[in-house]
């Protein structure tokens, strides 16, 4: 039993664009950036604002999760009308494999540890700074017992070193009725057994130019398992 269970916190969520769900579908897996690039994906494929900051933080060889279901990258993308799906996990696929907690957002947090600058402070609310990183995290049991206490069910983001694998039991969660149909199309033309479930919220109104691009994406992406949108 790892950490999380042992203190109910189940499932965990990974917020993504609706149109990764054929790529993430298709592999039954989340992949890190690092992962991605190697297997060709442009720089394009990902987030403009975190694409970089993660590996320049330390963090770029890592799958982020989340402890809550809407996270503020979920609400803030939704209010902007990007379509967007949040992965419900169950925490029992973190079972035997190590990973880290950290309760600052990695690629949005200004406070770091580097030029000099001491960061946040270390501490059972923080966790500690290991190897390059400029953000503290907790790494071991004790030091991840110690920040869930502190967080008091606050969010924290759960790192993950690739792959993450996907079981039947995932549920993918949409915020609107059209995502939701779309969604179930991907999920059956790849033979996926996830459930879709449909959140009343973050309210939601998507922008005719994003769900426009997004169903040409994934209509390219199903008819060709090879293509990578670059």
């Amino acid at each position: 039993m790892n950490t999380l269970i042992a203190n109910d916190i189940d499932p965990v969520y990974h917020v993504a664009p609706l149109h990764y769900l054929p790529f993430i579908a298709r592999a039954k897996l989340l992949k890190s950036k690092v992962a991605l690039r190697d297997e060709g994906f442009a720089e394009t494929h990902f987030r403009s604002k975190s694409r970089h900051l993660d590996a320049q933080r330390g963090f770029g060889n890592y799958i982020h999760l989340s402890t809550v279901g809407h996270p503020p990258i979920l609400e803030a993308k939704l209010a902007a009308g990007f379509p967007h799906i949040c992965l419900c996990i169950p925490a029992t696929v973190l079972d035997g494999i190590e990973f880290d907690l950290c309760r600052y957002n990695v690629a949005m947090s200004r406070q770091l540890r580097r030029d000099g600058k001491p960061g946040f402070a270390e501490g059972p609310a923080n966790g500690r700074y290991y190897d390059d990183q400029q953000i503290p995290i907790a790494r071991t049991e004790v030091e991840q017992q110690q920040l869930i206490e502190a967080r008091n069910g606050g969010m924290l983001e759960v790192l993950v070193r690739p792959p993450v694998l996907l079981p039947n039991t995932t549920r993918v969660s949409v915020f609107s009725a059209k995502d939701r149909d779309v969604s179930v199309n991907v999920l059956e033309h790849l033979g996926a057994a996830w459930t879709v479930s449909l959140a009343n919220e973050p309210a939601y109104r998507v922008r005719a130019r994003y769900s426009k691009a997004c169903s040409e994406f994934i209509k390219s992406s199903l008819d060709d398992d090879s293509w990578k949108g670059n």
